[in-house]
């Protein structure tokens, strides 16, 4: 009989900081690997992973490379990159979600449900946007603990003077209380072709899960309006999701507000 295949210290120390972190920082530390010279890559990388999510465990994978070498930084990208791929493909999920009347599709979710698991899952990084806004009950609640436990939450919201008039309420009202502790973004009329207005509807959390649906950030709108979207777990949805706010954010398309 075959024997299994023994598994190297490193590939595991790979897997443990792969499994342990979102996609988002896994793409991050393999960008910064292919940054670093071969001759400083494990002083470097260990570095710059001071602080982070996983700071034990790159710690460990780190000391482990020392005594890998000639493994140079481009061959470790590589080996995470492969892993993060391995373990996506093992771990995706795209599923329909609804609001709404019942259906015979009995797999799919249902709106409320995805956007609470969303926002109580995120760790690092969280973002809403939403063309309107009412409140929802327990929304505000789990926000506000989301960024007591140190998430980075986005609230991308329509308001009505960006809006030249299509919308009387500012999305941002109902979560005015975050005001210091969430960051608020709108996209200035100035910026947009005429008659366009900020639709998108999504939610999104540390680059490995989304929600892209037709709901608008009100209890009708998750609860009772018929409505339609997209649940995406452990694939690239939500890590291009993220990289496309954070591009619109760079680019001054999308801007803060106090």
């Amino acid at each position: 009989m075959l024997s299994e295949p023994e598994i190297s210290d490193l590939a595991r120390a790979i897997e443990r900081v792969v499994s342990s972190s979102p996609p988002s920082f896994v793409a991050k530390l393999v960008r910064d690997l292919r940054k670093t010279r071969a001759s400083d890559a494990p002083e470097h990388f260990a570095f710059a992973a001071v602080g982070t999510p996983a700071d034990a465990l790159l710690s460990a994978l780190v000391a482990l490379w020392r005594n890998e070498q000639p493994l140079d930084a481009s061959a470790l990208a590589i080996a995470l990159e492969s892993a993060a791929a391995a373990r996506a493909t093992a771990s995706s999920t795209v599923e329909l979600v609804w609001t709404g009347p019942p259906t015979e599709a009995a797999s799919a979710l249902n709106t409320t449900a995805v956007l609470f698991r969303i926002v109580r899952g995120a760790r690092v990084r969280l973002a809403l946007m939403s063309f309107s806004s009412y409140p929802i009950v327990g929304l505000l609640d789990e926000l506000r603990a989301a960024c007591e436990r140190g998430v980075a939450v986005r609230l991308i919201l329509e308001s009505a003077l960006e809006s030249g008039g299509t919308l009387t309420v500012d999305a941002a009202r109902p979560f005015a209380t975050l005001r210091g502790h969430a960051s608020f973004y709108v996209w200035p009329h100035a910026l947009r072709a005429a008659g366009a207005s900020m639709h998108a509807k999504v939610a999104v959390a540390d680059g490995s899960a989304a929600l892209v649906t037709s709901a608008n950030l009100t209890e009708r709108g998750v609860d009772s309006n018929l409505e339609l979207g997209t649940y995406f777990e452990g694939n690239a949805v939500p890590a291009e999701i993220e990289r496309g706010l954070d591009d619109l954010i760079a680019r001054g398309t999308l801007v803060p507000v106090a």
